[in-house]
């Protein structure tokens, strides 16, 4: 796992904590709704993976991901780039 990947992780985990503390890796795989996410929840999601990656995405492209995996790739995507 590269850093980002683990960063991505690590930010995706604590969020998903905040709402199930007994949430961990294998659920970040998991559909968005099966988690419990509100839409409020996917845009702080957004915001705290910009924050830690230094990026700017846009949150009308993440607005429509349905798997958590989604979020991973894009971030990681952008990440690279930079």
């Amino acid at each position: 796992m590269s850093d980002i990947d683990k960063r991505i992780a690590d930010v995706m985990l604590a969020k998903l904590r905040e709402r199930n503390p007994s949430l961990g890796p294998d659920d970040l795989t998991r559909p968005i709704a099966e988690l419990d996410l509100d839409s409020l929840d996917l845009i702080e999601l957004h915001q705290q993976l910009e924050s830690n990656l230094q990026v700017k995405g846009d949150p009308n492209e993440t607005a429509g991901f349905a798997f958590l995996d989604d979020f991973s790739n894009y971030f990681a995507k952008l990440a690279s780039r930079e």
